[in-house]
């Protein structure tokens, strides 16, 4: 299908900015997302996603920035010893229900 169309549409600086830090790491361009998006509009029938609040307990990370400061958070969490085993855990769960 020939891509003949063009959008102007206009966008805060930093949303935009977010979205292409984004984009740029799933390795497509923002053109290629709204011709994503639109294809899926048109496949759905309606916005494919739902509008809605996200949960307050999700971490949403927003740019690469705020995923290398949770990177950041998680090692200093290990090195402190905040972190438990999988393992641990579970077994903790066993034996509190006797399991």
């Amino acid at each position: 299908m020939a891509k003949t169309e063009t959008l102007h549409i206009r966008v805060n600086e930093q949303v935009k900015a977010n979205a292409e830090e984004t984009l740029d790491m799933l390795g497509i361009s923002i053109s290629e997302a709204v011709n994503m998006f639109l294809c899926q509009v048109n496949l759905t029938g309606g916005l494919p996603f739902a509008v809605k609040l996200p949960a307050p307990e999700r971490i949403i990370v927003r740019s690469k920035s705020d995923l290398e400061s949770k990177l950041d958070e998680a090692e200093d969490d290990l090195r402190a010893g905040r972190i438990s085993s999988a393992e641990d855990v579970f077994g903790r769960l066993r034996s509190k229900h006797n399991v």
